[in-house]
């Protein structure tokens, strides 16, 4: 037998300048392709910025929330990281009454003076019969930050309606004073200082509670009011007429200022007459006193030395010692025996 002939071995095809190129672009495509990969495993691992917090969304779902720090989260589409205000945060939400107002709140006098109460101010009535314009502007913070997201579109507006709501309970339940200063004497009242800050209190308790209510139902906003900064208006009409009883009160206070001046002079002006009236009748009295007092001071001393047996002598003594003075004031004197029989007649003055 022969042996078979070996079988041709296969004709190697030489590397040429194309094929080198198409392997080195599918090299590079590979490459590519391997760091998309990477980039699309590692896309939703991120830090969350202090002050921030962020929602994991899964499939759509939310599927947790994760505060400041490194989020680990599967890659898109499978999970979505959306970033949202951290709890500490406080946001402002002005509120617009956003409802046309009463008649009789401003009237034509005052819409021509451009006294006109702002667009956002809603009228309500007070405890004691008033009426007050409110504007307020609400301090929130989100409290939970997976039910935010899901009803962020709806959070203004239905703060708007809470606040509008509880507004109208709490005015029902505090008096004008309770809302601004309507009396300007108790404008540095502690009290009513106190009152005002219970009032902005109560809108914020109100609030709350009809947050807390739509969570128990299941609607919850996920977020909760911090504070309330309230401005009070009066109506126009309303205005001016407590403008003109702040002038009339002014007037009068005024005139009782005047009159307590004018009191306080005149009892100052009493008390001086007084005390000199009183220096006056002092030392009146004290010279008559001292001019009594050297008057009858002979008499005293003779009537302290004077004793019974000696009595007609003392007095004859005391006679002759004050006679001879008053005999020395008469240019002519007459004298008559008193123990004479004889008469004597002494000129008189004429009669009418």
């Amino acid at each position: 037998m022969t042996a078979a002939a070996p079988m041709p071995q296969a004709a190697q095809v030489p590397d040429g300048p194309v094929a080198q190129s198409v392997r080195i672009a599918f090299r590079a495509l590979y490459a590519v392709m391997l760091l998309l990969a990477v980039g699309w495993a590692t896309g939703n691992i991120r830090q969350v910025p202090p002050g921030s917090q962020a929602v994991i969304l899964r499939l759509g779902a939310v599927a947790g929330v994760q505060q400041a720090g490194l989020v680990l989260a599967w890659p898109r589409p499978l999970d979505r990281v959306v970033l949202l205000p951290g709890g500490d945060r406080q946001m402002e939400l002005p509120v617009v009454a956003g409802s046309a107002r009463a008649p009789g709140i401003e009237d034509e006098v005052s819409r021509m003076a451009g006294d006109r109460p702002p667009e956002e101010a809603g009228a309500y009535l007070t405890g004691d019969g008033g009426v007050v314009l409110l504007s307020a502007r609400l301090t929130w913070r989100i409290a939970d930050a997976a039910t935010y997201y899901v009803t962020a579109d709806h959070v203004a507006p239905a703060l708007r309606r809470l606040f509008l709501a509880a507004a109208a309970s709490v005015a029902a339940r505090h008096d004008l004073d309770d809302f601004m200063v309507v009396r300007p004497e108790h404008a540095a009242d502690p009290q009513a200082q106190a009152q005002r800050a219970a009032m902005r209190g109560d809108l914020v308790r109100a609030v709350n509670a009809r947050l807390q209510a739509l969570d128990r139902a299941g609607s919850g906003l996920g977020v909760e009011v911090v504070r309330a900064d309230v401005d009070a208006l009066l109506p126009p009409v309303a205005k001016q007429a407590f403008d003109h009883v702040l002038v009339a009160s002014q007037v009068a206070e005024q005139g009782l200022a005047a009159a307590r001046t004018d009191a306080l002079r005149t009892a100052q002006s009493a008390d001086r007459d007084r005390d000199r009236l009183l220096a006056a009748a002092h030392a009146a009295a004290a010279e008559l006193l001292s001019t009594a007092h050297n008057d009858t001071a002979a008499i005293a001393a003779l009537e302290r030395d004077m004793n019974p047996a000696a009595r007609p002598n003392l007095l004859d003594q005391t006679w002759r010692e004050r006679i001879a003075g008053v005999l020395h004031q008469a240019s002519v004197v007459s004298a008559v025996d008193a123990r004479a029989v004889s008469r004597m007649i002494l000129p008189g003055g004429g009669t009418r």
